[in-house]
């Protein structure tokens, strides 16, 4: 795979692309952009020629995904990548993974009650938290960039009567990948006081360093949802997929997307591209980590200490999550030099809860990175 190929998304519908300003404002929309968490990469070849396949049939009715050709191919990542057992059973397809997070907690805390998370956390989770009691746990960030909770305040909190703690497992936006000794003391405070895990994985096979789903440690009180989306780029095709292995629990959320909302038939195209990636596309995943992991380097290099940044490598994701606290500009200040200096777009943290930091996508090929490390140096420039 050659992630150095330039390709042009612009005219394709692409929210990245085609709808800056939506999110940058008015006469914003020739600025290069580093924004929503999807790559300019295309998919594996593989996907492209089972999709292509598919579509060559020509008949688009209705399909299922309830067989072990989708269920076993995800049973089996999760075993050959992470050294982890699931069972097909516990597996049930979803619209995406934000419905499944939605869908689990109207379950389980019947939409009212105490939920816990950490922040910043990714601006999903706060638009989906809003009918719900939230505790939020600051992540904090150590000298080395390493960022570490606070477990006597989850203590605290599931005192208080939290019931559900929503983890976002690699972290976004902070690239956090979560240590066994973290996860086993968190899941052994969520059985002592009766709380449901709910871990969103959907990042989990972007990594520089060892990812260990929950349900490798606990199949008690956890629930994993996730998506080979954001790992593959294929989320427009649809679908993902969560692993629930409490009976009652599983049982209730496919009686609800069948008969309630109506929405358990799969989109054809993100089962094939499912059972595809996970059958055949090991080698683009390990691919897609090394040249993620050089990208990172070259933007740590060129801009860690620059005007004052900060600049580290994160655990996981294709996210960098960059402090510009030592530059003395406000967060405001520095977007409006992004935009009209540097003609760069990238999120600013302020949507996740750090107003001091930005979050740049490097999911891009290397000449689309350096227009954006030549532009954020310009925004800094007098």
């Amino acid at each position: 795979m050659n992630f150095d190929n330039v390709i042009d998304r612009r005219g394709t519908y692409c929210t990245q692309w085609d709808y800056i300003e939506d999110r940058f404002g008015e006469g914003t929309k020739n600025l290069t952009p580093f924004t929503i968490s999807d790559m300019d990469f295309r998919s594996p070849k593989e996907i492209i020629e089972k999709i292509i396949s598919r579509a060559e049939h020509g008949v688009f009715g209705y399909s299922r995904w309830n067989h072990t050709d989708y269920k076993g191919a995800i049973k089996n990542w999760f075993f050959k990548r992470c050294d982890t057992v699931i069972k097909e059973e516990w597996i049930s397809y979803s619209p995406s993974v934000l419905y499944s997070i939605t869908l689990l907690l109207e379950k389980i805390l019947e939409k009212k009650g105490k939920v816990m998370t950490h922040t910043p956390k990714y601006d999903g989770f706060t638009k989906l938290l809003h009918p719900y009691e939230l505790f939020e746990i600051q992540l904090k960030e150590d000298e080395k960039g390493k960022y570490h909770t606070d477990f006597i305040k989850i203590e605290e909190g599931f005192k208080e009567g939290v019931k559900v703690f929503l983890l976002c497992s690699p972290q976004n936006p902070t690239g956090k990948v979560w240590s066994i000794e973290e996860l086993t003391t968190l899941i052994s405070l969520c059985i002592k006081y009766d709380v449901y895990l709910i871990s969103d994985e959907i990042h989990m096979d972007v990594v520089r360093k060892k990812h260990t789903p929950v349900l490798k440690l606990d199949t008690l009180r956890s629930i994993i949802v996730s998506s080979p989306s954001k790992t593959f780029n294929t989320p427009t095709l649809g679908g993902s997929y969560v692993v629930i292995p409490q009976r009652d629990i599983r049982e209730a959320f496919i009686d609800h997307i069948r008969n309630i909302d109506g929405v358990s038939t799969a989109a054809v195209f993100g089962v094939l591209s499912t059972i595809s990636a996970y059958n055949d596309c090991d080698y683009w995943v390990d691919e897609l980590n090394r040249y993620i992991g050089e990208s990172f380097e070259l933007v740590k290099k060129e801009l860690d200490g620059y005007m004052g940044l900060k600049v580290n490598i994160p655990e996981a994701t294709y996210l960098m999550w960059i402090d510009f606290k030592g530059t003395g500009l406000k967060a405001d200040e520095f977007q409006d030099r992004l935009i009209k200096k540097g003609k760069v777009a990238i999120m600013s943290g302020d949507v996740y809860g750090d107003s001091y930091k930005i979050r740049l996508n490097v999911g891009c090929s290397r000449e689309k990175l350096r227009k954006g490390i030549v532009g954020i140096k310009l925004a800094l420039n007098k």
